[in-house]
């Protein structure tokens, strides 16, 4: 009896594995590989450069999504993170040319002057997420209302800080972090930074959620809010929590973002929310609030992205008649990322819907 009971249980485990949102996830990324090895043409996707870029792509947006996706769970939103990674750029760049270090234009600061500077930025990053939790605790601001009005804000804070202007950080130790793997500057190989930090930041939040009680305590914010204040928990505690972890993951994106290019841009972020929100919603998690994992939400950013750079590769023109006239448009991954964009979002949010139980 006790075997029986054990096999059914053991059966039991792995259907619902079966049934779970990350299994689906990996399902489809699987296929949509299939279909871009088939559709694609020739050593177009599968090649050491693409996989390189596709990999580094999932990595920096992959530090916004596990921070949206942890707001998401705890039932919030934060509208505010494109915006975060453009001020944060521009704080960063500005403390390692001008606040922090005062030496010869064109050369390098010390290390420790970087390493100083980005703390700092991430101090500002881990303030403006508590910010965010102050205006809703405090002031009862929706969330949605809270977060896009810090958006408008603090891009135009981003804007007069740089002058609108783009400010060059051509340092080797500060591109370290975000530059492409396999990438060399000024004559150095660049590493796998970028990767590692993504892959630790996931680990680090996946494990919090899912073993925690501090990540017990999310969802069941999340879940219900009433449920959840009656039941003892702190309640704006857990706000400042979930949002000054999306503020830090922010302004670390921005740093990372920053250092890809070398550049730091009042413009740099933009729908950069986008990106993280949807991939949280591809993922599993509900904009109700209460369901979801950042194991989910990591396999939805790399369905989202590889989805977009296929698409970029399958569908490279549009050629269709206009009368009698032959109108022929070239398209590449960074045009159609918008309508891919667009349509996963509505598919997501369509398919959230249809499955969240009705009370």
């Amino acid at each position: 009896m006790m075997g029986l009971m054990g096999e059914n249980k053991g059966t039991g485990s792995i259907a619902a594995a079966l049934r779970s949102t990350e299994f689906g996830l990996i399902v489809s990324i699987a296929m949509l590989l299939g279909l871009i090895y088939l559709l694609a043409p020739p050593h177009s996707f599968y090649t050491r450069s693409t996989q390189f870029s596709l990999l580094h792509q999932i990595s920096l947006y992959g530090v916004l999504a596990v921070g949206a996706s942890v707001v998401i769970i705890s039932g919030g939103i934060d509208l505010s993170v494109g915006a975060v990674v453009a001020l944060s750029s521009v704080v960063c760049a500005k403390l390692m040319t001008q606040w922090l270090w005062t030496g010869t234009p064109g050369t390098e600061p010390p290390v420790a002057i970087i390493l100083l500077a980005e703390a700092l930025t991430l101090a500002m990053g881990l303030g403006l997420g508590l910010f965010h939790a102050f205006l809703i605790n405090r002031f009862g601001l929706p969330p949605f209302i809270a977060t896009l009005a810090t958006m408008s804000g603090l891009r135009s804070l981003a804007s007069i800080l740089s002058e609108n202007r783009v400010i060059n950080v051509p340092y080797y130790w500060f591109r370290f972090l975000g530059a492409t793997p396999g990438a060399t500057f000024q004559g150095a190989s660049v590493s796998w930074a970028t990767f590692v930090t993504f892959a630790v930041v996931a680990t680090l939040a996946s494990v919090m959620m899912g073993l925690t009680v501090r990540g017990r305590h999310l969802f069941a914010l999340g879940g219900n809010e009433a449920a959840a204040r009656l039941s003892g928990l702190k309640i704006r505690q857990l706000k400042a929590f979930s949002y000054g972890l999306s503020g830090l993951l922010a302004a670390l994106a921005g740093i990372l973002f920053a250092g890809r290019s070398g550049q730091a841009s009042p413009s740099l972020g933009i729908s950069y929310e986008l990106f993280a929100i949807t991939a949280a919603v591809v993922g599993g998690c509900s904009l109700a609030g209460g369901v979801g994992s950042v194991r989910g939400t990591v396999l939805g950013l790399i369905l989202l992205q590889t989805l977009i750079r296929g698409t970029g590769l399958v569908v490279r023109k549009i050629d269709f008649y206009l009368g009698s006239k032959h109108i022929v448009i070239e398209l590449n991954s960074t045009q159609v990322e918008g309508l891919v964009l667009g349509t996963v979002i509505i598919l997501a949010v369509a398919i959230n819907q249809r499955l969240r139980p009705k009370l």
